[in-house]
Formats: structure tokens, sequence, C-alpha cells
């Protein structure tokens, strides 16, 4: 069977807890401290210190199709760290994809944007994580990936991927 790369764009990110008890202001806009700073490339958050902030990805998929990995493109600075991930799929089930409460580490992807907008963008140190979903999960009622970011400091989602496999699983 042939299975596809299947990306959302960070925009798609929901935040679980917002406002500014739970945000800080990002790159110096002020609007940003309820619920972050949307670009077209990156959709960025800064946690306030002592606190863990989930972020969730949802993912719209046909059913009878089987997911057996999730990616995340992904970049954290001034000690945040992605300290948990997970799936949540079919309503209530939910299963872990790394050991929770151990910092995420990725491979660097990096990124020089074209001198005539560099002025637009941030530093980047983009990292890519690929996480093997075992057993795999056949797609039923929703799936979303969930990452917990623990505070203080910004984390830069630049997209979160799936490799899905279409057809018929189960007994």
């Amino acid at each position: 069977m042939n299975f596809q790369d299947i990306w959302l764009a960070p925009a798609a990110v929901q935040v679980q807890e917002t406002g500014p008890e739970w945000l800080d202001v990002v790159d110096d806009k002020d609007w940003s401290v309820a619920g972050g700073f949307h670009r077209g490339f990156s959709s960025s958050f800064r946690v306030r210190p002592d606190r863990k902030v989930w972020f969730h990805f949802p993912f719209q998929l046909p059913a009878g199709g089987l997911v057996d990995q999730v990616s995340l493109l992904w970049e954290t600075s001034e000690g945040a760290a992605i300290s948990w991930v997970c799936v949540h799929h079919g309503g209530m089930h939910r299963q872990h994809v790394c050991e929770p409460n151990v910092a995420l580490d990725g491979t660097p992807v990096p990124f020089s944007p074209p001198e005539q907008w560099r002025e637009f963008y941030p530093a980047c140190d983009r990292r890519r994580t690929d996480l093997s979903v075992v057993p795999a999960i056949e797609t039923s009622a929703g799936f979303q990936l969930c990452v917990q970011v623990d505070g203080p400091g910004i984390v830069r989602f630049y997209g979160a991927g799936l490799r899905y496999t279409q057809g018929s699983y189960g007994p």
C-alpha cells in the first residue's frame, strides 16, 4: 500500500491554555499576549514561567486509514522545551509517541530567507522530529497531534505532519 505525508500549516495549531496568565508577548507584538503570533511561515508563542501549555494540531482524515508516524517542524528558545507529545484519536483515546517530561530533540532544518525579506523573519533554528506511532492507529473519529511546551520561553511551530495509509485494517 502507498502512504502519503500529510502536513498542516502552522496556523492550524490550536492553543489549549490562552490568555496573559499562560502566554506572554512574543516578537514585540503586544497583541500576541492572548494567542500568539501567526505568520505565513510560523506560529509563535511565549510561554510564561512555570506554565505548561498544550498545543493541538487537528487533522481531517478519512476513516479506515492507518497512521504510523507523526512529524513536527519546530523550534524553542529562551528556555522553553517541548516536553510531551501524544496523539488523540477516536474521541477519548490517547497514545504517547515520546517519553513524557523529556525534552524533545530534532534534526536541524536550516533556512536562510532571501536578503530582501530577512528583516521580516526572526532568527531561525528549526528542527524536525519524526515520531513512530506504535502500535499504528486506525483512523475513526478524529485525529490530533498534541504537543506540551514548558515555559518560560518561545516555541515556534512551522508545521505538523503524519504518515497516512488508506485501507481497511483490523481483524
